[in-house]
Formats: C-alpha cells, structure tokens, sequence
C-alpha cells in the first residue's frame, strides 16, 4: 500500500440493479478497506469510494473485471473528487431524479443455491415455491418503477419478517440487499381453487400434481401471467386442453426434467441459462404425437420456477405448458380474469400482483448459435444501441406477433411479444403496456411510427410510414449492426407495398444513399384476398392461374368452388396480387398434401418443412431471375412450379420434392447475390425462422465467399418490426434520398 489517498466518483449505467451489484461494491470496498457509498439512480449506480490511491485503483480494476456475472455495463465514467470525511463504506437510499435509463435485470431462472434450499427438509424455505436470492427470481415482471427497491416492486405488499431482514441487513450474507427477499412467514402464498373460485382445503401443490395425473387441466399464475398445465402423456388430458384454449392444431410446448424427455446438449444449454426460455429441438421419444401434429420440432422448457420443480417432483412426467389465454386474447395475470376466461378444472393462484405480462420465450438453434423466435421472460427488458437517434420515438410494431419499441436516450427499447391484436382485449393490454414502458422510461414519444398497412391496429397511432419489407431489414441492420454496402432479403407472409400490392418476396440493396428495391418475386393473385392466409389452397390456385395449370387444382377444389374461384380470377374480383414468399411456401405445402386449410399461422410452411425433412437426399429445384427493368429483377417461379408438377405426376418422392423446393430456395438466395454484387448478405423476415431455409442459405453463402448475418437477439419476424420502425426512421431522415424506394 502507499501513503497516497485517492477519493472517485464512479458512474455505471447498464444492467446493474436487480444483479446483486450494490452488495459486490459493498463487499470489494470492505476487502480493500475504503470509506464511501453506493446508491442506485434512474441512470445505474453512483459510487462515491476513497482509500489508499492503490487500493482504489486495485478496486477499479476489480469492479470491472469481477463484477456479478449477470451485471452488463453500458457505460463507465469516473472523475477524480476531493477528499471527504467519510466512515467506513455503506449502501444508502436511491436517488430517484433525472432521466431513466432502463437496464434492469429480466426475469431469471432459479439459481443451483436456491434449488438445494428448496429440497433441503432442514432449510427455513424448505418446498417454499417463491424462494429465491440476490441473483435469480422475478424481476420486471413485478417492477413498478426506476429504481430497483423493494418499495418500487409489488414485493412491497409484502413486508419482511426480522430473519429476513436480517439476512437482508447482513453483508456476509448471499440474501445482502436482495430487494425481494421472502420465506413461507412473510412472502406470498398459494392457494388452489376450483373452476367456481372456491378454495381447496388441502395442500395446494400436492393436490394440483394429484389432479393433473387425474387428466385435469389446471391454470398456474406464473411469475408472468398464467400457464395452462396438463399431463403430456394423457391424450384425453390434450384433447380436452385442446378444446378448452381453442387451439385444434398448434403445437404445445412441455415443461419437463432432463430425465423426463431426451434433449440433445447444445440444447440443453440454453435452456439452462438465466433466461430458461422454450428451445424448438428435433422431435424424439413416444409422446402423443398430438402435442405437436405435423411440427419436426418440439418445444421444451425445463423448471425455471421452484413451483415448477416442486410440481415435476410430485408428478414425475412432461407437462403440456402454454399460455393462459385464449386465442387472440391477451396472458391473463391475476385470478378474476382467469377464472372468467380459461376453462380449467382448477387454479393454482398466489397473491403476488404480476405488473407485466411476460409469456414464455421461444428460441431455436441456427447454425451453433441462438435464434430468439418470441421474446419475453427472460430476454425483457431489452435495449440496443442507436447513438444517431436525438429525440423519443415510438415503434408501433404490426398487427401479428406485436412488440412495441420506444427510442430514447441513444437507445431503442424493445418491449415483449404481446401477442396477436385480434381483440378489444389485446388492444387494451398493448395500450396497458405501452404507457407502463413510457412511465418507467419517464418519456412520452410525441411521434409514432407505423406499418403502411391501413388496416392494423397500431397503424393508427403513426403519422410517419415505415414499409413493412423495409423495417424488417433495418432491425437487422441495427441488431448485426451493419452498414452499407450491403444485400437483405426481406421474406415472410404479407405486407403492403409501396405500390399498394402485396409484398413478401423481397430484396434490397443498402448504399450510402439509401434503401433500393433490388427484387421480388413475380406477383400471383389471391383468389379470396385475406381468407387465403387462411387456406394455403387458395395461394396454390393463384399460383396455377399465373402458370396457366389451373386444372391441376381440381383435386383441391368442389367443381363449384372452383367454378367460383376461377371466375373471380379471371375477372380480378377480390384476387390481389402479392409477391409473398410465405404465399408461395403456402402454395407448396398444399400442392405436395401437406396442408390445404390452416389451423395457425405458418402450419403450412411448417409441415413442408417436416416433410422436407423425411429426405434422404434431393436436388435443387432451379428459380430464374429476369431483369424486368435496369438493376431490377424478378424472381420466377413458374417453371418451378411446373416440374413440381411433372416430378408429382411421375411419383417422385414428396418429401424429396419438398427439400428440392427449400434447396433452390438457398440456391436462388446465392444467386440474388451475386447480382446484387455486395459481400455482406442480411437474412430477414419470417421465412427466415426457416431452420432447413436458412441453415442451408448459409452454407451456400459462405460456400461463394459472401458473409451472412441473420436475427439472434431480435425476431426475423413480425415481433422484430417495431425495432426497425424507430431505427428505420433515423436512417431515412439521414440521407438525401431517404433510403428511397
């Protein structure tokens, strides 16, 4: 040590609140023996520590390199300061003033500690189902306001017992300053009730595994909304839950232990991480093929709850575990709304309030690394970096799959999947929590920014447009953080165009100047506009009107439906035209039997995709582009569609025929940039959560020597939209031509 003192003034912005970081600081500055203070701000935390002057830049050091594991820093400063009076180093009460920055720690996984408390007889907590500590538990879910104090949480209704405080109070403790410490003598408490609201008398957790083994169907409030439990190896159980969520062919996901289900390593990894969310892995074992129809996958979740733990310790098998909804409603959170909507036998309540709505996230697995599907528990809050962006700005998002994204402070928040807005309901809760996200960041966007699309809700709330293609690639331009030159392909369902037509089948080069229509798929018409969404025939009739082989439809068709259809084809009544890739994946999947009326949203392409995946081996089906003016091409499908024909007529294999159609695909993707002439090849939209699809595009990409980058962080689909709204909208201010069309 020197005889030099040395006083700092340290300032941490980032994910430091909710992680244990105040009792880290606390414990390193007793350990180097320095006087001061911590507290938390809206910003991060403020520390205020002096010492020896080696001491100080030993604790520096320290705070950086060995901060808490789930701690994320956005920023650091530190200034030099006078020296002060201070005695011995001590956390002190919060600062509440000045601008939020909004990093706090999501809702996390029980930790390995808190899980051998739990199944500890001699442990105070022992079978406590809210037991957790300082570095797991519940999180934004029950986040009121900036900062993260117990008095800023619903933990508030719930004042803590003197050995909890105690643990609280004492900094040698693994509890120190845990803002929602709890046991069975102070925390909340469950109760089980029957459909009619009406109290179990015996113990909740025992009797709820008793029922579910008895094939009910029991609702759990979860750490963020409800969950609709059922015995995943009952088929009466399934089909009743099946009935009761309105929900005839979507797969279920399952909620189960390592020794419960097979799940391969790379898998089981994620789902073991903090965020524990759903991981789509290879469909294997003997379950009720019900659970997941058609799907080549299966999405799986392991305890992350000790309610969930306590209840597979009881049950010993899978559970069918999925949202406590009802299809186009919102996640119920609290006990009246779900008694009133969701038809189960029972309901495992607890008297914790939830403050945001955070269903399941989902993720798959592309190429080694993670792909985030939906993002919620776990994953939210979540912030990206925008240092151009100089004012708020609010992302409405689109109609399907909805988030919404507020840009503020050099950052651009994206909030959870909300789910569908096909209700009065899910419009009253997406305006819930659009104005909750506004208070927490103590902004309120004056712009708003929308789809073209006249028709989604959340297009009501934007004067400025960003086009639907186009707001997909800037998402993943900023989550990959690209700049131009660069080639995207915007692939998914529909979206309106800037020429009023239905688009889908994008792409588009990014210059310095701005965002250029590159290519498109050749339009087809609609025959029933919207309702063939809903029936991937209706794409494929479309499809074979185009190619002039409209009689290889009959097989899909009554002689007087068609009769109809034609008709109206023919005559372009109520038959748009659209360059959809995901019309035209439909079209595919209804020509080779896999689905010819849809159940959800995406069966279609999803079933092609299992049957493509029953292929030993196939080739590539050849997509031609033809310049249709100068540097503009259109993609053709319509020999493809005619040596499908042929190949179906002859008694190729479908499945190979299906893997043949996803080639090409990934062919076709290598050849768009070629012409396009750029090394760096984004991949966007929802036809790029296409595991076959994209996997094997990037391969053929590096395969030429071009670099490809896709979605982790943020949704290739619709969930991804807000994100390029607020981030679209400061590149097209940017630049002369606005990124023009």
């Amino acid at each position: 040590m020197s005889n030099r003192k040395k006083r700092r003034l340290l300032t941490l912005s980032g994910c430091v609140q909710g992680v244990g970081f105040r009792p880290f600081v606390f414990r390193l500055a007793e350990e180097y023996r320095l006087v001061g203070q911590i507290c938390n701000t809206n910003q991060g935390v403020l520390i205020d520590v002096q010492g020896d002057a080696l001491a100080v830049e030993a604790f520096e050091r320290d705070l950086i390199e060995k901060k808490p594991e789930r701690a994320h820093l956005f920023e650091y400063r530190g200034t030099d300061a006078p020296l002060g009076g201070s005695k011995g180093f001590s956390i002190v009460p919060s600062q509440e003033g000045g601008a939020v920055e909004l990093a706090l720690l999501p809702d996390t996984a029980m930790c390995a500690a808190c899980l051998k408390e739990l199944f500890d007889p001699k442990d105070r907590r022992f079978r406590y189902p809210f037991l957790h500590c300082m570095g797991c538990g519940p999180r934004f879910s029950l986040f009121l306001r900036m900062p993260f104090d117990r008095k800023n949480t619903t933990m508030v209704d719930f004042p803590m017992c003197p050995e909890c405080q105690t643990e609280y109070t004492t900094p040698t403790d693994r509890r120190f300053h845990s803002q929602t410490n709890c046991c069975p003598a102070c925390g909340p408490k469950l109760r089980l009730l029957d459909a009619s609201g009406n109290p179990f008398l015996s113990e909740p957790i025992s009797q709820t595994a008793k029922l579910l083994l008895e094939g009910k169907i029991v609702a759990v409030k979860n750490t963020g909304g409800f969950l609709l439990l059922a015995d995943a190896t009952n088929e009466r159980a399934i089909e009743q839950l099946r009935r009761v969520k309105q929900r005839p062919k979507k797969p279920f996901a399952l909620l189960a232990n390592e020794d419960l289900i097979e799940i391969d390593p790379e898998a089981k990894a994620i789902m073991a991480t903090p965020a524990a969310p759903i991981v789509l892995i290879k469909k294997r074992g003997t379950l009720p093929a019900r659970i997941a129809f058609e799907s080549p996958y299966q999405g799986v979740m392991l305890p992350h709850t000790p309610l969930h733990h306590l209840l597979l310790s009881f049950i010993q098998r899978p559970l069918i575990a999925t949202s406590g909804n009802l299809s186009g409603e919102p996640l119920c959170i609290d006990e009246k709304s779900a008694l009133s909507r969701l038809s189960a036998d029972a309901f495992l309540v607890h008297n914790r309030r939830i403050v945001h709505r955070l269903d399941d996230s989902v993720v798959q697995i592309i190429d080694g690394s993670l792909m985030v599907i939906r993002r919620a528990r776990g994953y939210i809050p979540f912030a990206i970096a925008a240092p151009d962006l100089n004012r708020p700005l609010f992302g409405t998002g689109g109609h399907l799959k909805s988030t919404f994204a507020i840009g503020a402070n050099r950052k651009i928040y994206l909030s959870q999947h909300l789910g569908d807005l096909d209700s009065i309901d899910a419009h009253l809760a997406y305006e819930e929590e659009a104005k909750s996200w506004q208070a927490l960041l103590q902004t309120a966007p004056k712009e708003a920014v929308s789809d073209l699309h006249p028709g989604y809700y959340t297009s009501r709330f934007g004067r400025k447009k960003i086009q639907h293609h186009r707001a997909h690639v800037y998402a993943g331009m900023v989550e990959n953080k690209l700049s131009p030159p660069f080639f995207a392909l915007s692939w998914d369902g529909t979206g309106l165009g800037d020429d009023g037509t239905i688009w889908g089948g994008e792409a588009f080069i990014a210059k310095e100047a701005g965002l250029f229509h590159f290519a498109r798929l050749d339009p087809f018409p609609l025959p029933g506009s919207e309702t063939a969404v809903k029936e991937p025939r209706r794409s494929l009739l479309g499809m074979l009107h185009a190619a002039g082989k409209i009689e290889a439809a009959s097989e899909f068709f009554s002689p007087k439906e068609m009769q109809i259809l034609v008709q109206a084809l023919d005559q372009k009544i109520n038959a748009p035209l659209c360059s959809s890739m995901g019309r035209l994946f439909d079209g595919v999947s209804s020509l080779l039997g896999c689905c010819t009326k849809s159940h959800f949203e995406g069966e279609a392409p999803l079933a092609l995709e299992s049957l493509a995946s029953r292929a030993v081996c196939a080739l590539s089906y050849l997509f031609t582009l033809k310049e249709k003016k100068e540097n503009f091409w259109t993609i053709e499908w319509k020999g493809v569609l005619k040596q499908m024909l042929e190949d179906k007529a002859k008694g190729v294999s479908l499945a190979e025929m299906a893997l043949a159609f996803h080639y090409g695909l990934a062919d076709l993707i290598v050849d768009l940039s070629q012409q396009a002439s750029c090394k760096n090849v984004l991949l966007t939209g929802g036809c790029m959560q296409n595991k076959l699809l994209v996997e094997r595009a990037i391969a053929q990409l590096r395969g030429e020597g071009f670099v490809p980058f896709w979605h982790r962080q943020v949704p290739p689909n619709d969930g991804g939209l807000s994100l390029g709204q607020v981030y679209g909208t400061i590149l097209e201010e940017r630049y002369v031509l606005g990124f023009a069309r």
